[in-house]
């Protein structure tokens, strides 16, 4: 699709959203307020702690790593970086740009690469599930909200079920690669399942598995604390299980989002707070807003002061190298 094309459409969108939200009973008032009202101090140490949770991210990658090729700790914080300002400004396509961009500058072959950020993802959904658990034993949701918090529930247990599952099928596969590659007919794809095999090495390391689950543990204790600290400087007086809750809400909406606009993170995160915790729309919607922005510019500042510092261009970002 055209992209300008592209553009009018998701500006006729917004202008449609405005529209509605422009009726009698929006609270404009209520909605400026919002987003005037809040507290520079609890966003300036969010956006901080979110600096903190890229080298995180970084750590638990190099460590995945390590079995295929090992990788400085520095070109890993800044390909995460640059794969989070993508997701923002490009959408979920960005994906790719953590293993090509690595593959393009470290010579980790690819097919590897990949493998380590599938299970990363998987392992990622592990975790946030668990935090969700942990967030209903303390936090006490109207009675009103039961079925919606149902549905919830059993969306998280799917998830946990694929989750292990796919896991237990990389471990199978891990285990069995010579011979699954023995069965296939061609030397091309035969390179690139044993390729990603390697990706999947550290499986076979007890330490390093153990480092993989407490690097993702320390992770999204830090990505609770950020979102924490964020809700905080919106003058919502949560505690941390109840914020935990919101971002279980957000993080499962921002699967789906338009690039630069969001929709799916503030939709998740709209909906567990005026239905969990009965903040009105009005405010919600606005502090989705912040909460958006505020969650992606630390990503997209770092990265373009790198890619300035780097003398790259969006091009750069494009250019794919050779599967390996």
């Amino acid at each position: 699709m055209n992209r300008k094309l592209l553009f009018l459409l998701i500006l006729a969108a917004i202008a449609i959203v405005l529209y509605r939200m422009g009726g009698a009973s929006f609270d404009w008032s209520l909605f400026l307020t919002s987003l005037w009202n809040m507290q520079p101090v609890w966003f300036v140490a969010s956006m901080l702690i979110t600096y903190v949770t890229f080298v995180s991210r970084a750590y638990r990658w190099q460590v995945l790593l390590n079995p295929v090729k090992p990788v400085r700790t520095g070109p890993l914080i800044a390909t995460t970086l640059l794969c989070f300002a993508g997701i923002f400004v490009f959408g979920r396509a960005a994906e790719v740009i953590r293993p090509l961009w690595i593959t393009r500058r470290e010579q980790v072959p690819l097919t590897a690469s990949v493998a380590t950020i599938i299970v990363e993802r998987f392992l990622d959904t592990l975790m946030l599930i668990a935090l969700f658990g942990c967030s209903l034993l303390v936090v006490e949701v109207p009675a009103a909200a039961s079925g919606a918090l149902g549905l919830m529930k059993d969306a998280a247990w799917l998830l946990v079920a694929g989750s292990v599952a796919a896991i237990i099928m990389l471990f199978f596969f891990r285990s069995n690669a010579d011979r699954i590659a023995g069965f296939v007919p061609f030397e091309r794809l035969r390179s690139l399942l044993k390729s990603f095999s390697e990706g999947l090495a550290f499986l076979q390391h007890g330490s390093s598995l153990v480092l993989v689950v407490v690097h993702s543990i320390v992770l999204w204790i830090i990505l609770a604390l950020q979102f924490w600290f964020m809700l905080l400087g919106m003058n919502f007086r949560f505690s941390l299980a109840a914020s935990v809750l919101v971002l279980v809400g957000a993080a499962i909406g921002s699967i789906a989002q338009i690039p630069g606009i969001g929709g799916g993170f503030q939709a998740g995160y709209v909906f567990c707070m005026t239905t969990f915790f009965g903040v009105p729309a009005e405010q919600a919607i606005a502090t989705s807003l912040l909460a958006w922005v505020s969650s992606n510019i630390p990503a997209v500042a770092a990265a373009a002061v790198y890619m300035i510092s780097q003398g790259l261009s969006l091009k750069d970002l494009r250019a794919v190298p050779a599967a390996q």
